[in-house]
């Protein structure tokens, strides 16, 4: 899911970034909404990849989920750490460990900006009524770009933890030329302390 993921993102960045002149704004604002939509969906169901019966679960309904805060609490109900945390790593300088995980700040795509760029967004990828108002194409267009580094802020290097799994897995997306890495973190017990 994380090279299907990589490959769209890369997709909104050639068409955003207007490589893709021949085709009228409309229809390139609404090839990279619809990545970013199917990005979601995607970010959405990656926890539940370790369980194929949750992952049906969700995959037989994802057609029908119109609204983002639905999907998402019908996620977290078969698994309450879902979503992806993302990390800054930063050299450790305390011993024996190589890296420390910050949280990020908020310039991510949070749960809520995941919710409003679903449902909000999600408008533009049928037919306009014809009786409505017209689709501001440059607005959106312009916003763009904020997505998609919210979106890779909260991919780029995340932990998750998979549904029915205890470990705590490091994903990292890479640079645009290598595949997408995980590392697999497993509990430790804690030294008992002595008595």
């Amino acid at each position: 899911m994380m090279a299907e993921i990589k490959t769209r993102h890369r997709l909104v960045k050639v068409v955003g970034e207007g490589h893709v002149l021949a085709f009228p704004q409309a229809a390139r604002v609404e090839f990279v909404y619809l990545q970013f939509r199917k990005i979601l969906e995607l970010i959405a169901m990656g926890s539940l990849l370790a369980n194929s019966k949750a992952l049906a679960q969700v995959q037989s309904k994802i057609q029908r989920y119109w609204n983002a805060k639905d999907l998402l609490k019908d996620i977290q109900a078969i698994n309450p750490d879902f979503y992806p945390r993302p990390i800054v790593q930063k050299p450790s300088q305390r011993p024996g460990v190589k890296m420390d995980w910050l949280d990020r700040s908020d310039d991510y795509l949070t749960k809520d900006r995941f919710v409003t760029l679903y449902d909000k967004f999600g408008g533009i990828l049928h037919a306009r009524n014809p009786f409505a108002r017209e689709q501001d194409y440059s607005r959106l267009e312009k916003t763009a770009p904020n997505w998609y580094l919210w979106i890779q802020n909260v991919l780029n290097a995340h932990t998750i933890r998979l549904v029915g799994d205890p470990n705590i897995w490091l994903m990292q997306m890479g640079s645009d030329s290598k595949p997408p890495t995980y590392t697999l973190f497993a509990p430790t017990a804690l030294p008992k302390p002595n008595r």
